[in-house]
C-alpha cells in the first residue's frame, strides 16, 4: 500500500527569488495518519501542501526538484479529477475558494465536475452541510454567512468530495474559540475512520490531535 505522501530531497523555489523556500526535503504521511506540520513564518509550510494537491507547479508557477509522491504517484500524473480525490485543500482563508451563489451549489459545484450521479450528489451535499451545521442555509449566499460560517462551508465543500488526504492550511487559525471546536469535532471522526490529514497549525492544543507533530 502506497504511503498517503512521500516526499524525498524535495526543494521549491520560486520565479525571481534568491533562494528556495525549502530544499532536500524529506516527508512521508502514512495512509490513515494525521500529521500537524509547524514552522516559522515561510518556511514553506503552505507551500508544501499546495504542491501536495498539485496547485504547484500546476496552476502556480515554481521550480521543484526532487520526488513528491501522492499515493505512489506525482501529482503531475493525475488528471484535474484524480486529483480532487487525491489531495482535498481547506484554505485559511474560505473568500479564496468560495465562489457559487448559494451554500448548496458551493457543494454541487466540485460534485458535477467529478460527475458524480445527481441521486449520490444530493445525499452527499445534505450530509456535509448538515455536518457542518449549515443545511437549514443551503439556499443563502456564502457572502451572508459569518467568517466561522464560511470556513465551515468549505470545509463541507471539500469534504463531499471525500479526498484520500485531508489539508488543511491553517484552516482553524482565524476562527473564534466556538467555531474551531466545532470544526475539530468534525476532524474526530474522520481521524477515527482513518482519514488521511496533514495540517498547519500554531495552536499546541490542536495540534496534539495529529498522531505527529513535524517542524518545518
Amino acid at each position: 500500500m502506497a504511503n498517503a505522501l512521500d516526499v524525498k530531497g524535495f526543494s521549491l523555489t520560486y520565479p525571481g527569488a534568491a533562494r528556495p523556500v525549502f530544499e532536500g526535503l524529506d516527508l512521508t504521511v502514512v495512509e490513515g495518519e494525521t500529521v500537524a506540520l509547524r514552522g516559522e513564518s515561510g518556511a514553506g509550510k503552505s507551500s508544501l501542501l499546495l504542491c501536495a494537491c498539485g496547485l504547484i507547479p500546476g496552476s502556480i508557477p515554481a521550480e521543484t526538484s526532487g520526488g513528491l509522491l501522492l499515493f505512489g504517484r506525482p501529482p503531475a500524473a493525475y488528471s484535474r479529477a484524480e486529483l480532487c480525490r487525491g489531495g482535498g485543500m481547506v484554505f485559511q482563508n474560505p473568500a479564496t475558494q468560495l465562489f457559487c451563489g448559494t451554500a448548496e451549489l458551493e457543494l454541487a459545484f466540485g460534485l458535477e465536475n467529478l460527475r458524480v450521479p445527481r441521486e449520490e450528489m444530493r445525499g452527499r451535499v445534505r450530509e456535509a452541510l448538515e455536518a457542518v451545521g449549515l443545511w437549514q442555509r443551503r439556499g443563502e449566499a456564502p457572502s451572508r454567512l459569518s467568517g466561522g460560517q464560511k470556513q465551515l462551508l468549505a470545509l463541507a465543500a471539500v469534504l463531499a468530495l471525500k479526498p484520500r488526504l485531508l489539508l488543511l492550511d491553517e484552516a482553524l487559525s482565524q476562527l473564534d474559540a466556538p467555531t474551531a471546536a466545532r470544526m475539530m469535532e468534525l476532524l474526530l471522526p474522520l481521524k477515527a475512520a482513518g482519514q488521511s490529514m496533514l495540517f498547519v497549525d500554531h495552536n499546541e492544543t490542536r495540534c496534539q490531535f495529529a498522531d505527529r507533530i513535524v517542524e518545518l
